[in-house]
């Protein structure tokens, strides 16, 4: 690589210093740049080194002089920041990278990397919806660079794991690995750290430094001298599965990506049962064969993109959209000599500040709506790829050809008027409850001609990858998209981000809203009331008529060229599948042709549901696709006769108990009891199984059937059958018993 395995910047001496990794030694240096913002104003009463610097303004691209507050660390700066001071919010080992684009390839890890591929298997006693920290580890498998896959596991008469753990730990130490891969690291990682510490194993042998690994921060889970990959945030985020898989558990992914043998996955007490005999043993090894497919798929893009943008491997492998952001337009705006005077949420008050409802947008996105319900078959999906980075290097929207002029009285129409040198935009935004008038300078502008860029790059690469199948070229693809969609796009909308632009969010979110209705309009006049749903992933629709996708793309092209006067290159894709059941804008349930059921939306999909609602819904969904009477399964239901791990709600501790503002939460509540009773410590990330009891909440430990609250549970069930609008006729629990 040209970039070292990892970077963190740490405090010593009052002053700041960056510990890196490479090439399996550690080295410490004083950090090139000091902590700093900037601010309009000279005379801050704060302890900080002040010069003056000239910049462009983002706000309106004038050039103007600032202040520069320099502080000896991020602490420094942090307790000085306020609304007065501007890019005080830029993580510093990236504001490093975004000053000196090079800064860290002098300390490049140049050795091949050392991988550890890692699944484990947990003994769940008889009871328990879940393993947790208390119970043994029964089986580990891994795997190195030579992908021969080896396993360490308990024999069946075995209860306990420390021999087992001890094993492991002596092939960690003779990898010593410079990545261990994952799938979900919440789950392996932390489980064997606790299982040592409950078998009195030191945990620093997992560290290069023998300090012990925590749990915690940014990282969620570090390890000195080692990162951490999990497959799954790369699945998680990976657009091009919706709509495609039922869910993104590592079964269903690796099946999808063509895994040879499909099969269930095992359930905790299949897996306590088959302890000791070769079937688990099998088990095990099969999710690392699973891994590494996903790995292979996922992984060449990633190490790209570290070399690519020059950041530590760390970074590339935990990078969010907002991130990648600061560096795409950090660069940009470094070359232009652009500094940024707010935020959006400092810049636009009548957006980001004014009162709002809870779930309550800071202005409006997407065209979301739904026009029908019920069970459609065939449904079609006409889904627009990268439509809002077009948009934006279409009608050349950039912080220096883009201005917001004026906010009028909501009129619900969408204008365009050409005045020579500029384009004026009337934007309705039914949030808002305003139009926005806003101007767009026809003079190129830097960051709409970064996107255009961005994406030519990426048809280039997508059209050799299709052609040649060569990995480096679907990493290149998918590395330009990312720059424009996350990059650059992505962020124009965000409220504290230091580069936001919100008149580039709000011009692009309205041309889109647009060019969906033109869709709408078009669909329905090809295949009348056709139209079933439409939101961000595209429009649903249902018709018995033969679907022309290519008429459907020839013409959608032209009326977007009648309605805008330009050519605006929407790529749009045609997706079949064999029926769906539509009941409320962004909630559906789809069956693909090959007869895999995918449901769509939070109130279907939460992982924070019992298993009870979980089955439910299954089995309702299941009946609704296939246009069956669902009364017998809300009876069976309703009953509430099930065994007590179906009630088993669940919460993680995400922070030291003492960092908690409410001490009455559930996750200190439970945290708490489980200390008492059980001497469980309080860690962060540890996972706590409770349920709702008449007085209030119970551990699920110390809970019987008997502490049932039967109303809450109940509720929980019509919830569901609110949601796909089925009658009611009993309130309470004796009318169903």
């Amino acid at each position: 690589m040209k970039v070292p395995l990892s970077v963190q910047a740490v405090e010593k001496r009052n002053k700041e210093y960056l510990e890196i990794w490479y090439n399996g030694k550690q080295v410490t240096v004083p950090s090139p740049i000091n902590p700093y913002y900037y601010s309009y104003r000279k005379d801050l009463p704060v302890t900080a080194k002040v010069e003056p610097v000239g910049g462009i303004a983002l706000s309106d691209f004038k050039k103007k002089t600032f202040y520069k507050y320099s502080f000896q660390t991020r602490n420094q700066l942090v307790r000085a920041r306020s609304n007065l001071t501007y890019e005080d919010n830029i993580p510093f080992v990236i504001r490093n990278r975004i000053d000196n684009p090079d800064v860290f390839k002098r300390f490049a890890h140049t050795n091949e990397l050392k991988f550890l591929f890692l699944d484990i298997e947990q003994d769940c006693p008889e009871g328990k919806p879940f393993p947790d920290y208390t119970d043994i580890v029964t089986s580990i498998s891994w795997c190195t660079n030579d992908r021969v896959i080896k396993s360490a596991y308990l024999k069946k008469e075995n209860m306990k794991d420390k021999k087992l753990l001890e094993v492991f730990i002596k092939q960690w130490k003779n990898i010593s690995p410079d990545i261990v891969v994952a799938y979900n690291k919440g789950y392996d990682l932390p489980t064997l750290f606790n299982r040592c510490k409950k078998n009195r194993i030191s945990v620093s042998h997992f560290s290069k430094s023998n300090k012990p690994p925590y749990v915690g921060g940014k990282d969620n889970i570090h390890i000195d001298g080692t990162v951490i990959y999990d497959v799954y945030e790369s699945v998680k985020a990976d657009q091009s599965l919706t709509g495609k898989i039922p869910n993104r558990k590592l079964k269903t992914v690796s099946n999808w990506f063509g895994f040879k043998e499909e099969r269930k996955p095992l359930t905790p007490e299949q897996i306590t049962a088959m302890k000791g005999e070769k079937e688990l043993v099998d088990y095990n090894k099969d999710d690392i064969r699973r891994l590494l497919l996903l790995f292979d798929i996922y992984w060449q893009n990633i190490e790209f993109n570290a070399n690519d943008l020059r950041i530590p491997l760390n970074e590339a492998i935990q990078m969010k959209t907002s991130d990648l952001g600061l560096i795409t337009l950090g660069d940009a705006h470094r070359e232009l000599g652009v500094i940024s005077d707010g935020t959006n949420y400092q810049r636009y008050p009548e957006i980001f500040q004014r009162d709002k409802d809870k779930d309550e947008k800071n202005y409006q996105g997407a065209l979301v709506d739904i026009f029908q319900v019920g069970l459609f078959k065939p449904v079609y999906k006409a889904d627009y790829s990268s439509m809002y980075p077009m948009i934006m290097a279409t009608f050349n929207l950039s912080p220096d050809t883009t201005t917001l002029l004026e906010y009028r009285p909501y009129s619900g129409k969408f204008e365009i008027d050409d005045r020579g040198s500029w384009f004026v935009y009337n934007i309705p935004d039914s949030t808002l409850n305003k139009d926005m008038v806003i101007q767009v300078s026809k003079k190129p502008g830097f960051s709409s001609m970064l996107v255009k860029r961005y994406l030519d790059e990426r048809s280039g690469y997508k059209k050799k990858w299709k052609q040649t199948k060569i990995v480096k070229y679907r990493a290149l693809s998918d590395n330009r998209k990312l720059k424009a969609n996350g990059g650059v796009y992505g962020n124009m909308g965000y409220s504290k981000h230091p580069y936001g632009f919100a008149p580039i969010a709000v011009a692009t979110c309205g041309i889109g809203r647009e060019c969906g209705q033109l869709l709408i309009d078009l669909l329905n006049s090809m295949y009348p009331n056709s139209v079933i749903e439409v939101d961000t992933d595209g429009v649903y629709f249902s018709t018995d008529m033969k679907v022309d996708k290519k008429k459907i793309i020839e013409t959608f092209d032209k009326m977007l060229f009648d309605k805008f006067q330009k050519e605006l290159d929407l790529s749009i894709d045609i997706d079949d599948y064999e029926r769906g059941y539509f009941y409320k804008a962004k909630n559906y349930i789809l069956r693909t042709l090959e007869g895999k059921k995918i449901l769509h939306g939070v109130a279907l999909t939460s992982s924070s549901h019992t298993p009870m609602k979980k089955n439910l819904i299954d089995e309702i969904s299941d009946a609704k696709l296939k246009g069956e009477d669902t009364k017998p399964i809300i009876n069976r239901y309703m009953a509430l006769d099930f065994p007590l791990t179906d009630f088993a709600l669940n919460v993680k501790l995400g922070m030291p108990i003492s960092k908690y503002k409410n001490q009455n939460s559930i996750a200190c509540r439970m945290a708490l009891v489980a200390q008492e009773r059980f001497g469980q410590k309080p860690e962060v990330g540890n996972q706590y199984y409770y349920i709702k009891s008449k007085g209030g909440y119970k551990l699920f430990d110390v809970s019987t059937k008997g502490d049932i609250d039967y109303d809450y549970y109940q509720d929980d069930i019509r919830k569901v059958i609110e949601i796909f609008s089925i009658d009611n006729p009993a309130s309470t629990l004796e009318e169903w018993i």
